[in-house]
């Protein structure tokens, strides 16, 4: 279970890693939801299995904060039963969009808050956060986790960041961490002006209090070829530092530069980038 006070309720100071109301709420209104879709890289299929704890065949599987349902739709291709919960109906509008059109998939969207899940208790297999664990209450979200997973079951995140060792990406990185800017994932506990601190950092974990459960973490490539400069500024604005920031287009313009430095000879731009996962079993 997660670390509670003895009344049950999460501990006062249970601030998400990335404590930041403007930025949190931003996405499916400042941020648009079909450009986020469309343009936010997809985790590599070999890190969505192995977050689910690599099973041999289908299971019950939340999506929590699931947004456009990016997650869900590769979780789905695999043939896991798939419950996408998400507090945003402009983000959960674009799965919705998507289901219609696949009647086969075994996907269902529900509006809902990772501190007050609308599932049963022991109801699923897994739990996978694709980008989102840094926005949410970690105690409060740790305590639905555990409720709503079966015995041994997994709880998964998931992180696509720019591969700052590598080329361009450094350069984004750097104009995005001394803005203050850069795409949250609580790595540096999105403080202003930081650089984020690399996943990668074996010294660091993400804040999930579940108590007895196992913990491993794995690394998968996932570079992205943006079909041309205006993606790599359209993916960027919907980082939600950009989409909040004063400086938004001036930033925008200087992503631009340096997408035009990277662009190849077909106007394509490579954006090195990894996924970092984090996988919790419980007893």
């Amino acid at each position: 279970m997660a670390d509670l006070h003895p009344d049950g309720a999460p501990p006062a100071d249970d601030a998400p890693q990335a404590d930041d109301e403007e930025r949190r709420t931003s996405f499916g209104t400042l941020v648009d939801a079909e450009r986020y879709d469309r343009l936010r890289p997809d985790h590599p299929d070999d890190a969505v299995h192995w977050l689910t704890g690599s099973p041999g065949g289908p299971l019950d599987v939340l999506d929590l904060a699931a947004g456009t349902g990016k997650v869900s739709r590769a979780l789905a291709r695999r043939g896991h039963r798939v419950v996408a919960v998400d507090p945003s109906d402009g983000m959960l509008s674009v799965l919705r969009h998507w289901l219609a059109e696949s009647p086969r998939a075994q996907v269902r969207a529900v509006a809902g808050t990772a501190e007050h899940v609308p599932l049963p208790d022991a109801s699923v297999d897994a739990v996978v956060v694709g980008q989102a664990w840094h926005w949410l209450r970690p105690a409060a979200a740790a305590a639905e986790v555990a409720r709503v997973l079966r015995p041994g079951g997994v709880l998964g995140l998931a992180w696509v960041v720019r591969d700052a060792s590598v080329g361009w990406a450094a350069e984004l990185e750097a104009l995005f961490g001394g803005e203050g800017v850069g795409e949250a994932t609580g790595a540096d506990e999105a403080a202003p002006g930081a650089h984020a601190r690399d996943l990668a950092d074996a010294d660091w974990w993400p804040r999930v209090p579940l108590r007895g459960a196992q913990r491993e973490r794995a690394s998968f490539p996932a570079v992205q070829r943006l079909a041309s400069v205006d993606d790599v500024v359209a993916l960027a604005s919907t980082y939600s530092g950009l989409a909040v920031s004063r400086r938004r287009e001036g930033l925008l313009a200087r992503v631009r530069e340096l997408a035009e430095g990277a662009a190849g000879p077909d106007g394509s731009v490579l954006l090195p980038q990894v996924c970092h996962c984090f996988r919790y079993r419980l007893p």
